[in-house]
């Protein structure tokens, strides 16, 4: 479809370049992440793999089936990107410098253009008449608000407590920085946003519709990373139990399907052209 193109799918070729150049030297390159210690190590490498695999061929996938004009994947690659610009935020601030310092800034920065320059376009050029009946409102809703609790409590559950007590939290003593930049983006950010995005969609504003669509990629991707996480941990014998993998990955498993339903829901159709305007 004609519109879509206006958005900067281009951005996808450069941006698939850097990571898979960052995540490919995470997962052959033995010594990249030597300075940071080896619990952070094994969590990078892990979603190295995710990245590599997955989150790369979807930003490309999606940025060519939105440019033959499917809308149903042009939502998803923003959470696409946006897995991309979350994840390597994170690389910038958290993991101790090395050669691919620059890599890692390009492409958060690649990233987060990709997204300033499209998403609010994207809300504007959507007609409300895009998402269905069938567009499961209600269940996304009630998914990004259980992200929001869940992922709420696991971090403040770290801060909190080293608050009262005048410490530090204990997630620092695995990543060695001097904050969490995880927490720093979900607290500040993430988690405002998609609770934000649960009223928006239950009040069905397009601009819901278009940010949950994104989040229901960006989780997907994000919880497969967080399973590679945890699998690598107890590979290397630095986590106890294999839980939270169980726990991710029934997330990843909720997200793929809603954003399934949700985009078989979303029309293709162009917003209808006012009859004066198509009278000039």
């Amino acid at each position: 479809m004609a519109s879509f193109r206006t958005v900067p799918l281009v951005l996808s070729i450069p941006l698939a370049a850097l990571a898979a150049v960052a995540s490919g030297a995470g997962v052959l390159v033995d010594d990249l992440y030597s300075r940071d210690l080896e619990s952070f190590a094994v969590q990078a490498a892990a979603q190295d793999w995710v990245t590599l695999l997955v989150a790369v061929p979807a930003v490309l996938g999606l940025a060519r089936a939105a440019w033959r004009g499917s809308r149903a994947a042009l939502l998803l690659w923003h959470g696409a990107v946006g897995y991309l610009a979350y994840t390597y935020a994170i690389a910038s601030f958290m993991v101790q410098f090395n050669p691919l310092f620059l890599v890692y800034t390009s492409t958060f920065g690649l990233a987060f253009l990709a997204l300033a320059t499209s998403l609010a376009t994207t809300i504007r050029d959507t007609p409300a008449g895009a998402f269905g009946p069938a567009w499961p409102r209600r269940t996304v809703a009630g998914v990004l608000w259980a992200c929001v609790a869940m992922f709420a409590f696991l971090w403040l559950s770290d801060i909190v407590p080293a608050l009262l007590d005048g410490t530090t939290p204990e997630t620092l003593a695995e990543s060695g920085t001097p904050t969490n930049g995880v927490e720093v983006l979900d607290l500040a950010i993430l988690l405002p946003t998609i609770a934000l995005t649960g009223g928006w969609v239950l009040a069905r504003r397009v601009r819901g519709y278009v940010i949950a669509a994104a989040f229901l990629g960006f989780v997907s991707l994000l919880a497969l990373a967080l399973v590679a996480m945890v699998i690598g941990l107890v590979a290397a014998d630095l986590a106890a139990s294999a839980a939270p993998a169980v726990i991710f990955g029934a997330l990843a498993s909720v997200a793929i399907v809603l954003a399934v339903l949700a985009s078989r829901a979303t029309s293709d159709a162009p917003a209808p052209v006012p009859a004066a305007a198509s009278a000039a």
